[in-house]
């Protein structure tokens, strides 16, 4: 499918006047060429011309070809998209995809899978979204299939920015940008920039990601393409704002304003950017001091998010409101809006959480597939093609495994997200391979903060699905069920791993895990603290102590009680906290042959305490490598401190 510039095409005014005496196939057959050839140009506005397509294709569907009948359905499914109507965008899409898939043309199923994929992420189903993009990517690999291709790249990065996943969003956009270039599509290559240029910029790469959206700018305007133009006005304005440039930021969020306002008007753009730059104004007038202004804009965009059923931007609204009641000084309103937005957002994690690791195992699984599939037809081959083969497969396998790290990394807390509750802190989380069983978990219940650091039997795959299998048990029994006393935590996830795992009846089973949990109240004046086999380790007075965990693995014995071993520390005068699976402690070191052993982990941690968390966090880094050498990585290693003074 090789398209250049398809933003040469009709108005819809133009459209309809080509249409001007034509009826029936003729008819369909201009809608749908005239429709496709604005595909990526505010297609919003030809929806009600994607609509009388639908009804002459379906009047006469004995007569023509199923491609017509499929292509119908693919623009109105877009085109509903861009109208911000999801209802009717789902179901035409999956026709269209169906349909095409009967004839074998992949390109356009593709199509209609992408912007699926991208329908499923703005609803928070992350698991669809990614499941639809390594189909497409599958079934299009050896074909001429750019824009496709192009497209999916351009959605994997979108998504994986959603995750904050910045450096492989970055990837996947310079991919999506070199197939867009491919076929000297210039819409794609602009928005392809401009989409790395935000990477760039959230990477901490300002001006390197201020010159990419610039560019997509630029390239835009020569275009004359005022929905990319209001893009990367959005997002030139937004580097200006994390620069402290404030004036000249809200200058280009009010000229994007003007495009989406005027594009909902002319039906050619939906509302979800509308929404979005609303939440954009509101946030850079509360950094200029004026919270009434500010108002008006959020309080405009919540009535839209609402009707729109749009989670993710509820919840940031329901924050900036809650900034500006604060500045205002209506702390009562103030906490409303923050309840609210605690709430909301708690829900959508629950639900992302959950998604991630289906979409994890569902590609591992696939994956698994395909090369038992590969290994299968060598084996009549000679054996120097085999031996190349099993080389190809090998470094296949390595990619999908790269795939699933990165997915699990997503589901860990991201550094920022950490930062916000535990400011002066440092996590060292060492794979052995490349995927780890070893995990650190937080969240937040009714003003209650609680971190987790866990250890699952084995490491690599194995060791990651329990990692996963983990999470999710802590989401359940906390955010879902309200459980906030360790040891009662820690007791529903052995029964919930002993059921659901049948280690009862394996005598051979090893799917236990380690863990420390801890539950901090609001003002981290106290710590409720319980263990499975991992301890916590804190300074006080200048000397390490130690809470003990109970001596048991989770996932053994039903009848382990886990809250016999709970313990409540005071941290008015505690200095730092330690938590740390074993496997630190447990590395052969190169030269001695010996393990690191406990003893001189923690008198480590003692002698260094004092120093800032990142010369913490790089000198025991430096440790843990200098100690082990040229030996090999005995387990996944994992370290968490916090500062609390």
């Amino acid at each position: 499918m090789n398209t250049a510039n398809i933003h040469i095409a009709s108005t819809p005014i133009e459209l309809e006047r080509k249409l001007s005496g034509l009826e029936g196939i003729a008819k369909l057959q201009i809608l749908n060429e005239g429709i496709w050839e604005m595909r990526h140009v505010a297609s919003g506005q030809y929806f009600d011309l994607a609509q009388q397509a639908v009804s002459i294709a379906a009047e006469y569907q004995e007569d023509i070809l199923v491609a017509d009948l499929a292509q119908a359905y693919l623009n109105l499914g877009n085109t509903a998209w861009n109208r911000s109507r999801p209802e009717v965008a789902f179901e035409a899409l999956q026709k269209a995809q169906r349909l095409f898939k009967s004839v074998g043309n992949v390109g356009r199923a593709g199509f209609a899978d992408a912007v699926l994929a991208n329908l499923h992420s703005a609803k928070g189903e992350f698991e669809q979204a990614f499941t639809l993009i390594y189909q497409i990517l599958d079934e299009i690999q050896d074909q001429d299939e750019d824009e496709v291709k192009g497209l999916a790249y351009l959605s994997a990065g979108s998504f994986h920015f959603d995750l904050e996943s910045y450096t492989e969003a970055f990837d996947y956009f310079v991919k999506s940008n070199a197939a867009f270039e491919n076929i000297g599509d210039e819409i794609g290559t602009a928005r392809a920039t401009n989409n790395a240029g935000t990477a760039l910029y959230k990477l901490g790469r300002h001006e390197e990601g201020l010159a990419y959206c610039h560019r997509s700018l630029s390239l835009y305007e020569r275009l004359n393409l005022d929905q990319g133009k209001a893009k990367s006005l959005r997002d030139v304005g937004k580097i200006l704002q994390s620069q402290g440039k404030l004036p000249e930021a809200l200058d280009y969020f009010m000229k994007n304003l003007d495009i989406r306002d005027i594009s909902l008007k002319s039906k050619s753009g939906g509302i979800d950017g509308l929404i979005t730059c609303l939440i954009d104004i509101g946030q850079v007038l509360n950094k200029m001091g004026n919270p009434a202004e500010s108002k008006n804009y959020l309080k405009r965009a919540l009535i839209l998010s609402e009707e729109t059923h749009s989670l993710p931007k509820t919840i940031k609204i329901h924050r900036r409101l809650s900034d500006s009641y604060k500045l205002e000084g209506d702390f009562e309103n103030a906490l409303k809006h923050m309840e609210l937005y605690q709430e909301t957002r708690q829900e959508m994690l629950g639900q992302e959480t959950a998604n991630k690791i289906k979409s994890m195992q569902t590609r591992y699984a696939l994956d698994m597939m395909q090369k038992e599939s590969e290994l299968e037809k060598i084996k009549n081959d000679e054996l120097n093609q085999a031996y190349q083969r099993i080389n190809t497969i090998n470094r296949n396998m390595t990619d999908s495994l790269r795939y699933a790290k990165r997915i699990q990394n997503s589901l860990l807390p991201s550094w920022e997200r950490f930062r916000l509750t535990y400011l002066n802190s440092f996590i060292i989380n060492l794979p052995k391979d490349i995927v780890s069983g070893d995990f650190y978990w937080i969240t937040q219940k009714n003003g209650f903060h609680l971190l987790a650091v866990a250890d699952c039997a084995g490491h690599g795959v194995p060791g990651a699905f329990m990692s996963m299998v983990g999470m999710s048990l802590l989401n359940q029994i906390v955010n879902e069920r309200g459980v906030l006393q360790p040891g009662k935590i820690l007791n529903q996830i052995n029964l919930a791993l002993i059921n659901n795992l049948n280690q009862l009846d394996d005598e051979g089973s090893s799917e236990g895990m380690d863990i420390a949990l801890c539950v901090f109240d609001p003002n981290f004046s106290q710590v409720v603290f319980a263990g499975a086999k991992r301890s916590l380790y804190y300074i006080q007075d200048e000397e390490i102590h130690e809470l003990k965990s109970s001596p048991y693995s989770i996932g053994y014995d039903p009848y382990t009680d886990f809250s016999e071993k709970t313990h409540r520390l005071d941290l008015n005068n505690v200095d730092t906290l330690y938590l740390t699976t074993d496997g630190f402690a447990d590395q052969f070191g190169e030269d001695s042959g010996k393990k690191f052993m406990l003893t001189r982990f923690k008198n480590l941690l003692k002698d260094n305490y004092k120093k800032s968390p990142q010369e913490q966090m790089e000198f025991m880094k430096a440790e843990f490598f200098n100690w082990k050498g040229k030996e090999s990585q005995t387990d996944d290693v994992l370290l968490v401190g916090i500062n609390l003074k």
